[in-house]
């Protein structure tokens, strides 16, 4: 959590932090600025107050994020540009002046969002301008400062993603209710006396009711059926006419509208009815889910969570990467990752021997089982939230009821 933060610095040897960027394309920046979506400089030495420094078009803007700071109009900024000629060496000059005017000094971290060449080459320069600091490399991904602080949230966190969730469940219960008022006509489900409902009338209908509630699909939405949802990511085809019997994967992952907190939420179902071998695929997923949560408890590896997962689909006949590593069917992604700014964060579930996750309390994730079989026209998903509050109790934010028949 970000109240961790001087504790992680001295724990990692880090002694100071440098953030820069547009906080609304970068989740770190937003997290440091504290939802504030600004571009700014963000810089903590430990055990200090953080400081940002600002452009002074958003001086008022800056003000929010409750940290201490430095208008850039305390620098000549057009006469460092016009004497360097090159961006990258006129921003490393800038840092070398707030370095030296902070008193920056020892072990520092980067945040950004640069072209891996302009990082590096950016990199370097300020390395080279600014003898009195050394540049922080980690110890390899998925272990670094903000990734270890962003793994846990503190209250507000969790009341943000909840909304999120309110959101999600609102805008599913319409998108059903408004199903259920359409007429059925040779399979096929009626919008109107001649038009039948498609794939993409459902999903304009969830952003619709997203959106009211300010929440956007801004990394996507699935509405997949039949062979569609029979591919993990498959994100669905708009104008395919809804058809009874079909499953239908929902996959809905929206963001505050400002570009704040994700939830993650899917759910599986058959308008009319189902048939008796999409039952059973749909049965054996709702059990892998429900045994998923009965594994999850504090300092238990992920991994092992995962491992248990597959050993228990292919126990019931299906292909998982446990035995058959490029499976395309069957049980063919993994188990769950974090969810907060970014849609897909830390921890992991996964068999990678590289995965050292371990639950903690504080954590959100997601536990999503799923079974795929796209040339039986088949795919099953059920995905619910999870936090692991501050006990160490098992948390289900999601719960949303499993049904996989919606009668008409």
């Amino acid at each position: 959590m970000k109240k961790d933060l001087d504790q992680l610095m001295k724990k990692m040897g880090i002694d100071a932090i440098h953030a820069e960027g547009h906080a609304n394309r970068d989740a770190d920046l937003y997290y440091l600025l504290n939802g504030v979506n600004i571009y700014a400089h963000y810089i903590k030495k430990r055990g200090k107050p953080a400081c940002v420094v600002h452009s002074p078009i958003e001086r008022e803007e800056a003000q929010k994020t409750g940290h201490q700071l430095i208008n850039m109009n305390n620098y000549d900024l057009r006469r460092i540009a016009e004497k360097y000629q090159d961006q990258r060496k006129a921003g490393a000059h800038f840092l070398r002046l707030l370095f030296d005017e902070l008193k920056v000094k020892g072990n520092v971290v980067f945040y950004g969002s640069y072209p891996v060449g302009e990082g590096y080459a950016y990199l370097r320069q300020v390395a080279r301008l600014n003898r009195h600091i050394k540049i922080y490399e980690g110890k390899g991904r998925g272990t670094g400062l903000l990734t270890t602080a962003r793994r846990t949230k503190d209250q507000g966190e969790i009341a943000r993603i909840k909304k999120v969730r309110n959101s999600v469940v609102r805008a599913f219960n319409v998108m059903l209710k408004e199903v259920h008022q359409c007429k059925v006509k040779d399979g096929f489900i009626m919008r109107g006396r001649n038009a039948r409902l498609s794939i993409g009338d459902l999903r304009n209908i969830i952003r619709r009711e997203l959106f009211a509630c300010k929440t956007i699909d801004s990394a996507g939405m699935i509405v997949a059926q039949g062979r569609d949802a029979g591919v993990p990511h498959n994100s669905g085809r708009d104008r395919q006419p809804v058809r009874l019997g079909q499953p239908v994967v929902f996959d809905i992952f929206p963001q505050e509208l400002d570009g704040g907190y994700f939830f993650d939420f899917t759910r599986t179902v058959c308008f009319g009815y189902a048939p008796r071998p999409l039952k059973m695929l749909y049965d054996t997923v709702s059990c892998a889910h429900d045994y998923a949560c009965s594994l999850l408890k504090v300092g238990r590896k992920t991994r092992d969570v995962e491992q248990s997962i597959c050993e228990y689909f292919e126990s019931k006949g299906h292909r998982t990467f446990l035995h058959t590593p490029r499976t395309q069917v069957g049980y063919c992604h993994s188990l769950g990752h974090g969810i907060g700014l970014n849609i897909h964060e830390n921890p992991f579930f996964n068999l990678l021997k590289t995965n050292k996750d371990r639950i903690e309390p504080n954590m959100v994730f997601t536990i999503e089982p799923g079974l795929y079989y796209p040339d039986q026209g088949q795919g099953v998903r059920i995905e619910d939230v999870i936090h692991v509050d501050e006990r160490g109790r098992i948390v289900n934010l999601t719960n949303y009821p499993r049904r996989l028949v919606i009668p008409l």
